[in-house]
């Protein structure tokens, strides 16, 4: 990697900012080599500062991705217990993120922590496993009690 090699990753990471401007903030007007050679500290707090934005960029993707899994846990689950009947695509998702938003007790989907996405994100996965394992047993039509089982006709005699 050459010298500059992880200023300009970090700058790729930093949409609408500009080397330019990032230099100018530090340097009050020289170049990024003369930043570079003439004040190697300034230079290494701009580069710990530029690594320090580009992670919280990153902790606002990590929440994005969770609540997109919140979102899918719940539609997955309403899909398998059948709500979706007769609903357009609008009216599922304010459904699906109204129902999230009341699992988590927070009035909004931005609001819900990470702690809270996880444990709605489980209990939904989990209520669509019920939901799958029941479905399995109908189907199957087999009652099992300890070592005795008993398959169970749907012919009435």
């Amino acid at each position: 990697m050459s010298k500059f090699g992880l200023f300009y990753e970090l700058l790729a990471k930093m949409p609408g900012a500009t080397k330019e401007e990032i230099v100018q903030q530090y340097s009050g007007g020289t170049s990024l080599s003369e930043l570079y050679e003439r004040a190697p500290r300034t230079y290494r707090k701009m580069i710990e500062d530029m690594k320090r934005l580009t992670k919280s960029e990153s902790r606002d993707e990590q929440m994005d991705r969770l609540r997109k899994r919140v979102i899918a846990s719940v539609a997955g689950y309403f899909e398998k217990a059948g709500l979706y009947i007769e609903l357009s695509r609008r009216e599922r998702l304010r459904k699906i993120i109204t129902t999230a938003c009341r699992a988590a007790g927070v009035n909004e989907l931005n609001d819900m922590t990470e702690a809270q996405m996880q444990r709605v994100y489980n209990e939904f996965r989990r209520k669509q496993k019920t939901t799958e394992d029941a479905e399995e047993a109908c189907e199957e039509r087999i009652i099992k009690r300890g070592c005795l089982s008993a398959v169970v006709s749907s012919k009435r005699p």
